[in-house]
C-alpha cells in the first residue's frame, strides 16, 4: 500500500490519513490496518501505530475496523513468523498498545471478540 511506504519513509500523519479518507472506502481500513501492523513488523520500526493512533482519534479507522484488521494479522502469524521470528512478540506488544490506548476491545482475543468484525461492517 503506497500510502503506508511513503508515510514508513517519512511522511505526515495528516497526509497519511488524507489518502486514507480520499480511497472513500471506510468499509475497507481494516486492509490499512493489517498492511500497518505487516509493515511495522518488516521494518521494525513502530511509527504505524502512531499513525493508527491518529486515524482511530480522528473517528477515521473504527475500533471495528481496527480488530478486524488486528483479527487477519492474527491468523496469519504462523505465517508471519516464518519471515519475522518475533512475529508473534510484536504482535502482543502491538495489541497490547492497541487496547491500552482503547483502539482495540480489552476482550480482544476471545471467540467473542473475534465473532465481531464480520458481524458489523464498518
Amino acid at each position: 500500500m503506497k500510502l503506508l511506504e511513503e508515510y514508513e519513509s517519512g511522511g505526515v500523519v495528516a497526509e497519511a490519513c488524507q489518502c486514507i479518507r480520499d480511497l472513500g472506502m471506510p468499509f475497507f481500513n481494516h486492509e490499512v490496518v493489517k498492511k500497518a501492523l505487516v509493515m511495522a513488523m518488516e521494518k521494525k520500526n513502530d511509527r504505524m501505530l502512531d499513525l493508527l493512533q491518529v486515524c482511530f482519534n480522528e473517528g477515521l479507522i473504527t475500533i471495528n475496523q481496527m480488530t478486524k484488521g488486528f483479527t487477519r494479522v492474527k491468523d496469519g502469524l504462523d505465517d508471519l513468523a516464518l519471515d519475522f521470528p518475533n512475529a508473534k512478540d510484536k504482535f502482543s506488544f502491538y495489541t497490547e498498545y492497541a487496547q491500552k490506548n482503547g483502539w482495540l476491545l480489552p476482550s480482544f482475543g476471545s471467540s467473542a471478540t473475534e465473532a465481531l468484525p464480520t458481524a458489523a461492517a464498518s
